[in-house]
C-alpha cells in the first residue's frame, strides 16, 4: 500500500380465504385470486425496477467512473483538516468529492458511522483522497485521475493493486473502489483481498487497527493520525451527497458534530440544578469529551437563519419547522440571520454559553408552522407534560429518523451518558 501522505410501503391486500367446493364458488374464488394477485405482480415489478434503479446510481463498477458529489452551498467546496500531530491539509471540491462517493457507498450497504470513519482515515493516509492512476501501470493513465503515483500497482484513492484487488478497469472507478474496500457479502471480491466487513470483529477494534487489517501496509500505524481528520469529513460531506446526476441526496440530514460525540442530556423531565435552566428539557444535549469546546457544529438540515441571539442560532427549514442550536458563542458562529446554509455545513463550534455547566451543543426542533404532514403528526412536548411555554417542541431522534438519521446510533459512534 502507499504511504503518501421514507416511509415504508404498505403491505398489499389481504388474502382471501376460499370457502365451498362447487363450480361456481370455484370461478369465483379464481376471479378473486387474480384481482389479487395481478396487482401484487405489477407492483412487486415496479419495486424491482426501482430498487435496479437505485442500484444503477450507485454504479456497478466496470470503469464507469461513477462518481459522487457533495452538493449545496461553497461551505462543501473546501475543508481544512489536520492530522493529531498538527500537520495540516486542505481538501478540495476533488477530494471530498471522493469522499461523497465513499460514504453514499457505505450507507448503501449499510456501513456503520465507525465503518466509515475507518474508510476516510484510509483514503486520507493511502491518497489525500486523490484518485492515483500509476507510471507503472501506463494503462491507468487512460482514466480520469487526480495525480500519479508509482508504488508497485497500486492505483485510487485506496491504493489498491490491480495484481489483487480487480481489473485496471474496475479499480480506476470510485464507486468500485469504495465497494472492494468494504467488501462484505455484496463486495467484488467476495473475501479475497478482505474488505473491512470481511475482518472478524473490526467493529472492535481501534480504528486505525481495522484500516490496517484491511490494507495491509508497511506502516501499519499511519492510519491513527487522520481519525480527527476523517470526523471532519464525515460531519462536512454526509448530508450534502448527490450520486448519479440524479440529484438524489443520500442522507437527507447531517450529524450536528462529528462522530464520537455523546448525549449528556436527554428530552423530558430532569433532575438538574443549574440556575437558570429547565427541569423539563425540550432538546437533546451532545458534547466530545475530553476536549468539547470549539469542536465544529454542523447544520442538520438546509434552511435559512432567521435569529442569532446570545444563546440561540435557529434556522427556518423549508418546510416551515425550526432547528435551534444552543450554547455557540456568537463571536464563533459563521452565520448569520438571512443567511442560506446547507446540511452538513459548519455553521459554529461549540460553546459555553450560559446557562450551562459546562461545553455542550443543544439541539431542539419546533414543529410550529410546518407543511410537512410527518414533522406536524410528532409528539408536542406539552402533550407529554412540559410547560406550556414549550408548545410545538417535539422528540429530536424521532424528529430525524422521519430523515433517516439516528442521532445517537448503536454502534459506538455515540454514547448515551
Amino acid at each position: 500500500m502507499s504511504t503518501t501522505f421514507d416511509r415504508p410501503v404498505d403491505a398489499g391486500p389481504a388474502g382471501v380465504d376460499g370457502v365451498g367446493e362447487t363450480p361456481a364458488s370455484r370461478k369465483v374464488i379464481l376471479w378473486v385470486v387474480a384481482i389479487v394477485l395481478v396487482p401484487v405482480a405489477i407492483f412487486a415489478g415496479y419495486t424491482m425496477f426501482v430498487v435496479m434503479l437505485l442500484g444503477s446510481s450507485m454504479g456497478a463498477g466496470s470503469g464507469s467512473g461513477s462518481q459522487c458529489t457533495t452538493t449545496g452551498s461553497a461551505s462543501t467546496s473546501s475543508l481544512a483538516v489536520q492530522t493529531t500531530g498538527g500537520s495540516k491539509r486542505t481538501l478540495g471540491t476533488t477530494e471530498l468529492n471522493h469522499a461523497a462517493t465513499i460514504l453514499a457507498v457505505a450507507q448503501s450497504l449499510g456501513v456503520s458511522v465507525k465503518g466509515q470513519q475507518i474508510a476516510i482515515m484510509t483514503a486520507l493516509q493511502e491518497s489525500g483522497l486523490k484518485m492515483y492512476a500509476n507510471s507503472t501501470v501506463p494503462a491507468s493513465l487512460n482514466y480520469p485521475h487526480d495525480a500519479v503515483g508509482s508504488d508497485h500497482d497500486s492505483v485510487n484513492f485506496f491504493q489498491q493493486r490491480v495484481s489483487g484487488w480487480g481489473t485496471l478497469e474496475d479499480l480506476m472507478d470510485p464507486t468500485y473502489a469504495a465497494k472492494a474496500f468494504f467488501g462484505g457479502p455484496e463486495g467484488p471480491n467476495q473475501g479475497t483481498p478482505r474488505g473491512l466487513l470481511d475482518i472478524p470483529g473490526w467493529e472492535s477494534m481501534p480504528l486505525g487497527e481495522a484500516a490496517q487489517k484491511v490494507q495491509v501496509s508497511a506502516f501499519p500505524d499511519a492510519y491513527d493520525k487522520w481519525e480527527t481528520a476523517a470526523q471532519q469529513v464525515i460531519g462536512a460531506v454526509s448530508g450534502s451527497i448527490s450520486c448519479g446526476g440524479s440529484g438524489t441526496v443520500i442522507g437527507k440530514a447531517a450529524y450536528p458534530l462529528a462522530p464520537g460525540y455523546q448525549m449528556t442530556s436527554g428530552y423530558g423531565p430532569r433532575n438538574i440544578n443549574i440556575p437558570g435552566t429547565s427541569t423539563w428539557h425540550p432538546a437533546l444535549d451532545f458534547q466530545r469529551w475530553p476536549n468539547p469546546c470549539g469542536d465544529p457544529v454542523y447544520a442538520t438540515l438546509p434552511g435559512t437563519v432567521t435569529l442569532s441571539s446570545a444563546l440561540f442560532l435557529t434556522i427556518r427549514h423549508p418546510d416551515g419547522f425550526l432547528v435551534e442550536y444552543l450554547h455557540m458563542y456568537k463571536s464563533q458562529r459563521l452565520v448569520d440571520v438571512g443567511d442560506t446554509v446547507q446540511a452538513g455545513q459548519q455553521i459554529g463550534v461549540v460553546g459555553n454559553v450560559p446557562p450551562s455547566s459546562g461545553c455542550h451543543l443543544d439541539i431542539r426542533i419546533n414543529k410550529n408552522g410546518t407543511t410537512n404532514q410527518a414533522v406536524a403528526q410528532l409528539r408536542d412536548a406539552t402533550a407529554l407534560g412540559a410547560p406550556a411555554q414549550y408548545a410545538g417542541y417535539v422528540e429530536p431522534e424521532e424528529f430525524f429518523r422521519l430523515y433517516g438519521l439516528e442521532l445517537c446510533p448503536a454502534d459506538g459512534s455515540c454514547r448515551r451518558l
